[in-house]
């Protein structure tokens, strides 16, 4: 069984921090090589909101607050930097106000003293950049992956694009309209020109230098796809979420039909995300108050040749010895789980999730897994 360290940011206790404010926007700082950090933003109406980094140590299974920044307004969405940690974009909304996109510097990040905000202590954040006001507020945000200066908002049905000048402006240098509106959007990181939209219960793929749609996947969940994500070892495949409680697994090249179909979770399915390094293994997170850890080897970029073989012997082979399966369901929330996210480079095995209550818990993969894929 994977080891778990769960956090809620206000109280120090036994178990880690507890956090008071509400919470939905969670992410790795995968752009910390040497570091296993997470971003949480905060999302209460009515007090200030803070951008809260958490740093694990999975040898000591400790999970602890490192530092506090000062967000005034509401986070809707953010978005870590991929290459510079100390980077991130926010979507912030004020009382009363519509919503904007900020990029802002977490000075002090990088420092080494053990003791950050061990008190708790609040930082300042220092503002970079804006994203310019437009016919709509954002909603969603997302960094290019493979260009440090791009990124995209999502607008009602509208997707722009925008480059970052000289670090200091951001400047529109594209727009995809979309059949419906953008839940969420993923570059792909195989093709830097090609990006997927889930929009209404569709999955559409752009050609960005084109202005076209390069593939559409219709009716990809039930009335509403709520996350997609790109496989990172193997292109034009994708994994979607939506409000049916369903995994879908496609090829984005042959759509008709989803690679695999996965059913373990009662209630809507907020987000799934491939491991960032073993594509074996998903994560999915629900408003049923559970985050699920799977196994999909036989779409994988290396099947599990072993697992491949016993699936052909005994079709009735349990969970845990099949090639595709929930390898475990973790039921340490108690409220809707909005957003899980895998680290980066420097733990291959360790994933967050957190709930609207603001509980993060981080789970390790069972060490029998790792050893299914290692060996």
């Amino acid at each position: 069984m994977g080891t778990t360290e769960r956090a809620q940011l206000c109280r120090l206790t036994s178990n880690g921090r507890r956090v008071c404010l509400q919470a939905r926007c969670l992410d790795a700082l995968v752009g910390d090589k040497d570091r296993v950090r997470f971003v949480v933003g905060t999302a209460s109406l009515h007090q200030p909101n803070h951008l809260h980094v958490l740093e694990y140590d999975s040898t000591s299974n400790d999970l602890r607050l490192r530092r506090l920044y000062a967000h005034t307004d509401q986070v809707l969405d953010l978005a870590p930097s991929p290459s510079a940690p100390e980077l991130v974009l926010t979507c912030g909304k004020a009382a009363g106000q519509t919503a904007d996109a900020t990029l802002w510097r977490m000075d002090g990040l990088q420092d080494d003293d053990a003791g950050a905000n061990a008190d708790g202590a609040t930082q300042a954040l220092a503002s970079v950049a804006a994203l310019p006001p437009t016919f709509a507020p954002p909603s969603r945000v997302v960094w290019q992956p493979t260009e440090q200066s791009s990124v995209a908002s999502a607008h009602s049905d509208t997707v722009l694009l925008w480059d970052l000048r000289d670090g200091a402006e951001f400047a529109q240098r594209g727009r995809v309209d979309a059949r419906a509106g953008v839940r969420a959007l993923q570059f792909d990181p195989h093709h830097h020109e090609l990006a997927t939209i889930a929009a209404g219960n569709r999955l559409e793929t752009w050609d960005l230098r084109a202005d076209r749609a390069a593939s559409t996947i219709e009716d990809a969940h039930g009335d509403a796809v709520l996350d997609v994500d790109y496989n990172p070892n193997k292109p034009h495949t994708v994994v979607s979420g939506g409000d049916d409680g369903r995994l879908q697994f496609w090829d984005l090249r042959a759509g008709t039909r989803p690679l695999l179909t996965l059913a373990g979770h009662s209630h809507w399915v907020w987000t799934a995300r491939y491991n960032r390094s073993h594509d074996q293994l998903v994560a999915s997170s629900s408003s049923d108050a559970t985050l699920a850890l799977w196994r999909v080897s036989s779409i994988s970029s290396a099947p599990i040749v072993e697992l491949e073989e016993q699936d052909l012997m005994n079709e009735a082979a349990a969970g845990r010895d099949v090639a595709d399966a929930k390898i475990k369901s973790f039921d340490e929330h108690e409220d809707s789980v909005y957003r899980v996210a895998w680290a980066g480079e420097a733990d291959a095995w360790s994933v967050a999730s957190l709930s609207f209550d603001g509980r993060v818990v981080v789970h390790q993969v069972p060490s029998t897994e790792k050893y299914k894929i290692l060996l």
